[in-house]
Formats: C-alpha cells, structure tokens, sequence
C-alpha cells in the first residue's frame, strides 16, 4: 500500500499537465533511490505508475492516505521533493503543477508554509510558464504558420530549444561531455561524491539544511553516474 500510493502520486503529477514525457518519468524515477523497498520491487512500482496515470483517484486523496496511514514525516518530506523533481523536470514549472504542488502540503501532514519554502529554495533551477503562455505554446503547435508575416507586424515566436535527454543531464551534472573517457567519469563522479556526501558535510560541522541538501544532491549525482554506466556498459 506505501508503495501504491507513493507511485500513484507520481503518476498523477507527471499526467497533471494530460501528458507523461521522458524527463518527467526519470525524475519520478529518483524513487528507486530514495526508497529501498521501491527498488527492491521496481517491476510492480512501474506497473503502479503506468496503471495510476490514468486512474480517477484525486492524487489529495493518495496523499492524506500516504501520510495518514503508510508513511512518516520524513517520507513525506522525501515525496514532496520528489513531486517538485517531477514538475520541475525540464528546468520548467508550469502553472498546473504549481497548483497542485500547493494544495499537496496539508495531505502530506506537511505545514501549509511549506510549499513556500522549496519554491524559494528551487527558484533558480527553473523557469514559470503562465498558462497563458502553455496556451500559446499549444496554439502555436497547432498553427506553426498562424504569425503575420513581415507587413502584419506580428509574427508567431520561435520555437523553444528541444530539451536536453535525461543521458545529457547525467553528463551536466557531473561537469562532463560525452566524448570523455571512461576514466575521466569516473573522476568526475568521485570528486562530486567527495564535495556532496553527507558524511563528509558532518565532519566539517555543516548545518542540518545543507547536509539535507546534500543528501539529495548525491541521490541526483548517483542517478546520473548509473544513467551513465548503464548507457557505457560500465561496472
């Protein structure tokens, strides 16, 4: 049941916007990571996600389930970073999943309050879209030509840049191309294990934010070196 409703909640917040993509189902992905019993039963919980997608459940009801019956507060506080994860997965936050990351805090068992404080601490990894401009961005697509032209005075705006593959994600975070070697990877996800593990925070004295922090910085780090590995068939 912890895991039913934790990967319904996923599916709900990567269908919030009516479509699931890759990023939003890598990010969701991040589960594996965070919750052994997630990883240890990976075949059901992608069963669970796949069928949830598409379920009538109000994902508020899975979350006051969670948190009332199945979970701790520390697992909730590690779902909502997941919800934001999923939302946030192109470096975009859409009006929809703003909404519904939101109304999520009090389901969670978590404070009203602290919906504000992940927005401040994440604001600067990703861009708002308005649901204006989602609404643009959808007529668009289905007029790519419907702009005037030069004498009309308006034209329709270009399209966005496609957005980078979870792959080049994994090579940006730890600071690499994907024409480097094996052994420099390698380096690479050493020396950002070193900087971001948290046993190594503790010993300098950090505050309990920034060891939290890092806790998920190196579960985004480990991640990345697998996504890596598994595309090099490397051990």
């Amino acid at each position: 049941m912890f895991l039913r409703r934790l990967f319904g909640m996923l599916a709900k917040m990567a269908k919030a916007d009516r479509k699931v993509d890759a990023w939003e189902t890598h990010a969701a992905e991040g589960a594996f990571a965070r919750f052994a019993c997630a990883k240890a039963r990976r075949d059901f919980c992608v069963k669970v996600f796949n069928t949830a997608k598409n379920s009538r459940t109000p994902i508020t009801r899975l979350a006051a389930e969670f948190a009332g019956k199945f979970a701790q507060y520390e697992d909730c506080v590690a779902v909502y970073e997941l919800l934001w994860d999923i939302a946030c997965a192109k470096g975009i936050l859409k009006s929809v999943h703003k909404g519904v990351l939101r109304k999520l805090c009090v389901p969670l068992g978590l404070p009203p309050r602290y919906f504000d404080i992940v927005y401040r601490r994440r604001r600067n990894t990703f861009r708002e879209l308005a649901e204006e401009e989602t609404q643009n961005a959808n007529r668009n697509r289905r007029n790519p030509g419907g702009g005037r032209d030069a004498k009309g005075g308006r034209k329709s705006p270009p399209p966005p840049p496609p957005p980078k593959t979870p792959l080049e994600e994994a090579y940006e975070l730890l600071g690499c191309k994907d024409t480097d070697s094996n052994e420099a990877l390698r380096r690479a996800y050493r020396n950002a294990a070193k900087r971001h593990h948290p046993d190594m925070l503790k010993a300098r004295g950090c505050t309990e934010r920034q060891i939290r922090e890092a806790s998920e910085m190196m579960s985004r780090i480990n991640s990345a070196w697998e996504l890596i590995c598994e595309d090099r068939k490397l051990k």
